[in-house]
């Protein structure tokens, strides 16, 4: 790859180039990345790494000649994922190695087993450019070309370059306005729970508690999160700490579970610390739709135990 050119020309560099690799130079690459992911890489370690990367790699073995297609590393690259791309990039080198040492014991076999990989669904992506991403790609260097004349033409006018640039500010800030609205309309949900949430909170606790145990079964952990919540709630309201009033919100449920602890005897447990946990846990995994993990259903479940849920 080439580094430190200056004004390259849009229309001809579009991608990292792709050397061509046998299995064994292959094989050392993918070790390489490997090592390089299991060392926890910065944020922009990760970047750099996934910019580097050809959109595939062109691998030639001696039953002939493949691309491996590099989308998947790169999609979990985007992420900042380094644990699901190293697991991604170890699971090839043991297909390739396994693959190799099959190749040296059968060679006729050989080619068998390596289309069998590349049949697999994570490298579904492997395969010829087809029909409609060659136009594309012409059509991509088609644009980028025109931009470039474009940008040539208004350094000749003056004052067409500066009506281009305030319109490209207004749209820009037009964009953050739109943004902007979106995101505060996004939290008026935290406020709000939906009539279909409502009618389902009808169930028992152990009922809500056994729907979490489902969904974490199919590892679902978000809806595992969101019935342990219920199953809280619903304790909550046969134990007369809040009202059985389905037009509540969580933030009012809140309230409601300190105004009764604050009038309690000091020997009744505190209800108000566990569900705040699992009420911020529900709106950052439910309604913020951040991505929910096993330990997040854990923790639901202490918390659920700690509102006198028996869990066994």
């Amino acid at each position: 790859m080439a580094f430190g050119q200056t004004h390259p020309s849009p229309a001809r560099i579009v991608e990292p180039a792709s050397p061509a690799y046998d299995l064994a130079s292959f094989e050392a690459e993918l070790h390489r990345i490997s090592g390089f992911l299991g060392k926890h890489p910065s944020k922009d370690a990760m970047v750099a790494l996934r910019d580097s990367l050809p959109k595939r790699w062109a691998v030639t073995t001696p039953e002939g000649a493949y691309a491996v297609s590099t989308q998947p590393l790169r999609n979990q690259l985007t992420a900042l994922s380094a644990e699901k791309a190293k697991l991604w990039v170890d699971s090839l080198t043991e297909e390739i190695e396994a693959s190799s040492k099959a190749s040296g014991a059968a060679p006729s076999s050989a080619r068998a087993k390596l289309d069998g990989i590349l049949a697999r669904k994570e490298f579904a992506a492997v395969r010829p450019p087809s029909q409609w991403e060659l136009l594309r790609q012409r059509i991509e260097a088609w644009l980028l070309s025109l931009l470039e004349n474009l940008f040539r033409a208004i350094g000749r006018h003056p004052i067409g370059g500066q009506i281009l640039f305030w319109a490209i500010v207004g749209g820009g800030v037009l964009a953050i306005a739109v943004w902007l609205f979106r995101f505060l309309a996004s939290r008026d949900r935290l406020a709000t729970l939906p009539a279909s949430e409502l009618a389902g909170v009808s169930r028992s606790w152990q009922e809500w508690l056994r729907n979490a145990r489902e969904a974490a079964n199919r590892g679902d952990f978000r809806e595992a999160v969101h019935s342990t919540y219920w199953a809280g709630i619903v304790r909550l309201e046969d134990t007369g700490v809040v009202p059985r009033d389905r037009t509540k919100t969580p933030r009012e449920y809140l309230r409601l579970a300190a105004e009764t602890a604050a009038g309690a005897m000091a020997s009744t447990p505190a209800p108000q610390k566990p569900l705040a946990d699992l009420t911020s846990r529900l709106e950052r995994v439910w309604y913020a739709r951040r991505e929910a993990r096993a330990e997040d259903f854990q923790e639901s479940l202490r918390q659920l135990e700690a509102l006198g849920c028996q869990l066994d």
